[in-house]
């Protein structure tokens, strides 16, 4: 790899600027010389540390600054801006291909200058490539600028610097996971009632885009869907959380709630899920328990299914209920068969649906005769 990189190298010479054009198509921007203008975002990165990021219309014949809205100047390290030349130039002739510059409805292009004046204009690279987005975020740390679409179009709101959430049963269970942009961590803990603490930290190399680089601030405020006026109570069978997002520039975030799905942002199903693969541990709590951040309360107008397995490997059968405590994992107690023998089954499902939109009909359902407690499997 060193050897084609030094070969790039050679052939084009010192890279001295690089113009970054992301054109974002499905944000419409009014302008009476544009038609059907799209907004859009050029980056300039010089060899001497110099940068600039101006905002353009464009459409599929041109593209213009758009008006009253004045260029941004920055100013880096010249050593930092070489570097970032250099890798630009060599991630996009791996990842891009290469074309004339002369399309200006393309949404995706960058141009690259040569110390002898010769330029390259690379199309079409991935924009979802790990190595293109840990640049284009190392180039919005630089900047310090969460927002620059840079190469990938994946501008923040902020930069989260630090998230922090803390959860706790009635009976004084407690857990916290704590991410960390620098360092790169993750720490997860956990503390049972009058009981040891467990504490498990994992820490990515530097060369590995920091988990929080990934999350954009907005999309964990926005997205929670609250709980619905005709809920019903939870009879103390949640737990409860709280979460601190803290941003390099905005005020902090704060939101809590019961931990289930209504109170819960959209992207936290996949965060927990990418933590408890990161830390591998046999045991984890409720934090990274998809059990319990995909469950929800039961609305008054829905009925209570559970699926159970009568084979590891077998197909899931579904059984009525109205015991709301009863989650995945525990022991119940079914009719089987014509005769209605009992049979004991671990549950392997539940799910909530409204009467008219039941995946089997009502009247065909058998429904569970009990809850096997811990007592009783004694």
């Amino acid at each position: 790899m060193e050897n084609q990189q030094s070969s790039l190298l050679q052939s084009f010479g010192q890279p001295q600027k690089a113009v970054i054009w992301f054109g974002n198509p499905y944000l419409p921007w009014h302008d009476s010389q544009i038609p059907g203008g799209k907004w859009g975002q050029e980056l300039t990165i010089n060899i001497d540390g110099s940068c600039t990021s101006r905002s353009l219309v464009f459409n599929d014949y041109q593209r213009r600054p758009i008006a009253g809205q004045p260029t941004e100047h920055f100013q880096i390290a010249s050593a930092k801006a070489a570097s970032f030349l250099k890798r630009i130039l060599v991630l996009l002739n791996y990842f891009g291909s290469r074309s004339d510059g002369s399309n200006p409805s393309s949404t995706l292009s960058t141009t690259i200058w040569s110390d002898d004046g010769d330029s390259w204009t690379f199309n079409d690279y991935p924009t979802d490539e790990p190595a293109i987005n840990q640049l284009a975020m190392e180039i919005r740390d630089c900047l310090n600028r969460a927002d620059l679409m840079a190469l990938d179009g994946n501008g923040r709101e902020d930069f989260i610097e630090e998230f922090v959430v803390d959860y706790e049963e009635d009976d004084g269970y407690q857990e916290q996971l704590v991410l960390t942009r620098v360092p790169n961590a993750v720490t997860y803990r956990r503390q049972f009632a009058d009981g040891p603490i467990v504490t498990t930290t994992f820490q990515w190399p530097k060369s590995e885009l920091p988990l929080l680089d990934r999350l954009n601030p907005v999309d964990f405020t926005a997205t929670i869907p609250g709980i619905p006026a005709n809920a019903a109570d939870d009879n103390g069978q949640l737990g409860h959380f709280n979460c601190l997002i803290k941003r390099r520039i905005l005020p902090a975030v704060r939101f809590s709630g019961d931990y289930e799905r209504y109170c819960l942002p959209a992207p936290w199903a996949d965060l927990m899920h990418t933590v408890d693969e990161l830390l591998d541990i046999p045991t984890t709590g409720a934090l990274l328990n998809s059990n319990y951040y995909t469950r929800r309360r039961r609305c008054l107008d829905e009925v209570i299914y559970i699926g159970v397995k009568f084979f590891e490997d077998g197909r899931e059968y579904n059984y009525l209920t109205d015991d709301d405590t009863i989650r995945p994992g525990d022991s119940v107690l079914v009719p089987v068969g014509e005769g209605d023998s009992e049979q004991e089954l671990t549950v392997t499902s539940k799910h909530y649906y409204k009467r008219s939109e039941v995946p089997y009909p009502l009247d065909k359902v058998k429904r569970v005769i009990k809850k096997v407690d811990e007592e009783e499997k004694q």
